[in-house]
């Protein structure tokens, strides 16, 4: 889907942009702003996705997220950041 991946600096410039954002949305905003540009690793993810502090925004962003990811095995990973069995089983299905 995207040609390339996020160096370093990408990744601390969107880490910084999303903690300034205000709530769940603005940060998915944020996210999905740079997915169009960027492609993304599963640690890189992991590390974002802990700015959301419910499962319902982890899950909006790893959802949001997947078709940017640049390692899609270790993606399945990210599911050990969900606590809610909702969430979880989405996130499985998603996987599919």
């Amino acid at each position: 889907v995207c040609a390339d991946t996020a160096t370093d600096h990408d990744f601390r410039t969107l880490r910084k942009n999303m903690a300034a954002a205000e709530g769940d949305e603005q940060m998915l905003q944020q996210a999905r702003s740079y997915f169009k540009e960027k492609c993304f690793t599963a640690a890189q993810l992991k590390n974002l996705s802990t700015l959301f502090l419910e499962d319902e925004g982890k899950y909006s962003f790893f959802d949001a997220a997947y078709k940017y990811v640049r390692d899609k095995d270790a993606f399945a990973l990210l599911v050990n950041e969900l606590k809610d069995p909702y969430y979880i089983n989405r996130f499985k299905a998603m996987l599919r």
